[in-house]
């Protein structure tokens, strides 16, 4: 058996790949290579440095490629640490496996995963999940089971998340497929799917929409559709498909509706229903057209196309509860 045992504080490997070179530092308290075997054994105090990538845990496993004898894979056990550091931003990942592909430069997280970003020291982003893969050639980030993303005052919850990273190392697109769920303060958004691109500076809601906005006046509106769409250029909130709004005393249904938020009051101006729509107050006074404006202050409708109205006699002396309409 070819065995080779090294006592040493560390051993140092450079493999040339094409035309560049690929630098592998490994350093424990004692390092095992079985070459007949394909295998690497490292115990006590284990640091492997991967480019600008640096892995710690207690023990770790590396394998070779049977033909070239080059590092392929590494895998760490025992509640391992990884992190990378790109000028002011910090990355963290912990988990109970952690294996790193020196091939295809992806690092995979099993168990209690977690990732953070950190920013001037400062947490950004901490992600949680059952399992965590990145793809440092592709900057994908994949988490799987249970994901919990805490980013500023907002947490995001969903079976399996997707996220697309730029070059500085910031979200440029983020997915959360099933049962996805966003929190921020008293508002929350759920859907089959939801996703942000930073780009567009939009979030679109999928599949069983629901948006229970709480704003900075108290007002509450809560909406479902099909699909939603939040708009924070335009300060809108698009949905389509059997909506449903739910506003003070009113219920509207329509195919969509169109929320115009006041950039300055952070509150709702309107709302405007397009194709064939209905609103009910207190389920009794009621206006159907094929457009309705809503408007929040004053509260009044503007109906157009087929209107048809109905306002109970016992509520038309009650200023408080009296709709008015401008036909």
């Amino acid at each position: 058996m070819n065995k080779i045992n090294f006592k040493i504080l560390y051993v140092f490997f450079i493999f040339f790949f094409a035309s560049s070179v690929f630098a592998l530092t490994i350093e424990s308290k004692k390092q095992e290579i079985y070459m007949d075997k394909n295998k690497g054994y490292f115990t006590g105090d284990v640091k492997v440095q991967v480019g600008d990538v640096v892995v710690r845990s207690p023990r770790a496993d590396l394998d070779l490629e049977p033909e070239t004898k080059k590092p392929s894979l590494a895998t760490f056990f025992d509640k391992p640490y990884a992190n990378q550091i790109k000028e002011n931003k910090k990355h963290e990942v912990k988990a109970d496996i952690i294996k790193v592909s020196l091939i295809n430069k992806i690092i995979t997280a099993k168990g209690n995963a977690q990732t953070n970003v950190l920013e001037d020291k400062k947490p950004v982003v901490i992600i949680t999940a059952d399992m965590q893969e990145y793809d440092t050639k592709t900057n994908l980030m994949k988490a799987i089971g249970s994901v919990v993303i805490n980013y500023e005052d907002m947490v995001a919850t969903s079976d399996n998340a997707y996220a697309l990273l730029d070059k500085k190392g910031d979200v440029h697109n983020l997915k959360l497929t099933s049962r996805a769920t966003i929190k921020q303060d008293k508002s929350i958004i759920k859907g089959d799917s939801i996703q942000y691109s930073k780009l567009r500076q939009d979030i679109i809601v999928n599949g069983n929409t629901l948006s229970d906005v709480t704003f900075d006046n108290g007002d509450r509106v809560i909406i479902n559709a099909r699909s939603q769409q939040y708009d924070r250029g335009a300060n809108t909130i698009m949905a389509t498909g059997a909506v449903n709004v739910k506003y003070a005393d009113y219920v509207a249904d329509g195919p969509k509706a169109i929320m115009y938020i006041n950039p300055k009051t952070n509150k709702p101006d309107k709302i405007i229903f397009t194709g064939r729509s209905k609103i009910v107050q207190k389920g009794a006074n009621s206006v159907e057209a094929d457009r309705i404006v809503m408007t929040m202050q004053p509260k009044t409708f503007e109906a157009s196309g087929r209107v048809k109205t109905n306002i109970e006699q016992n509520s038309a002396n009650n200023n408080d509860d009296q709709m008015e309409f401008t036909l």
